[in-house]
């Protein structure tokens, strides 16, 4: 008894688990430096994105809401592959605040991708 109560404690949180890696599929995502949205990392990492051609990653930058959307219901943004892109820009480079020039974040752990809304597997 107190056997199969663990084992289904235990395959419960194994489920968890493997779902929450699993549901790495977002409708919108943005990039975050130093713990801060930043608009200008999200749009260069937004092209960043598709210019690895993902399958059914065809994604666009909405400048009102400032994050990167899936272009259509058939199109998601991959939470990894969308932090990998928010490091890249961050390491290759992205307007400054002031206009001018190009800033960087050299220390990629300094450089989050944040997603949001419904995610799946």
């Amino acid at each position: 008894m107190l056997f199969s109560k663990l084992f289904s404690v235990s395959a419960a949180l194994a489920a968890t688990f493997v779902g929450g890696v699993l549901a790495d599929k977002h409708h919108q995502c943005d990039c975050n430096n130093v713990g801060t949205y930043n608009w200008r990392m999200t749009s260069k990492a937004c092209d960043r994105y598709n210019e690895k051609g993902y399958a059914s990653g065809l994604v666009k930058y909405d400048g009102p809401s400032g994050r990167c959307w899936g272009s259509d219901d058939a199109n998601y943004i991959m939470g990894k592959e969308w932090e990998a892109a928010c490091r890249e820009v961050g390491t290759t480079g992205f307007p400054c605040a002031d206009g001018q020039g190009t800033c960087y974040q050299t220390n990629s752990d300094s450089v989050r991708g944040a997603c949001y809304g419904e995610s799946w597997d």
